[in-house]
């Protein structure tokens, strides 16, 4: 696996998986909502790294690079658990000396993932089905 800087050979198949990523694991939204079209205007903007595994793209994590924030980390749902992750966290943390991110709480598989990458919650915001964790990292 090779962690590279976006590409815009990348966006069909990354507008997919951001689809099919979040269709298949946020279960506490309405999903019919989503379209293809919401990868474009949701990393406006931000750096972008994508996880590759040969001709096959395996996820990607998106920055808002200003304030270090992670806005976006995706795996495609049939390589969930095979640390492609935890090393898209990483070349982030080889680049930035803090991150911070949003967590939703009714989301624990991520909130474990990122306290199991060295994050810490900062503090909880409490909004119903959107209430969040503010979680960071520092090096």
């Amino acid at each position: 696996m090779e962690i590279v800087k976006y590409h815009r050979d990348y966006l069909p198949v990354l507008r997919q998986l951001y689809l099919d990523s979040r269709s298949a694991t946020f279960t506490w939204q309405d999903t019919t909502v989503f379209e293809l079209s919401d990868f474009e205007r949701d990393t406006d903007g931000e750096q972008i790294w994508v996880a590759v595994e040969g001709s096959e793209v395996l996820g990607f994590i998106s920055i808002w690079e200003p304030d270090g924030f992670i806005h976006h980390l995706f795996v495609s749902p049939h390589k969930l658990r095979h640390g492609t992750g935890a090393r898209l966290l990483n070349i982030s943390k080889q680049h930035y000396s803090t991150l911070s991110l949003k967590c939703l709480v009714a989301n624990e598989n991520a909130t474990d993932f990122y306290h199991s990458n060295g994050f810490v919650i900062a503090s909880t915001y409490d909004d119903g089905l959107d209430s969040y964790h503010l979680m960071t990292f520092s090096s």
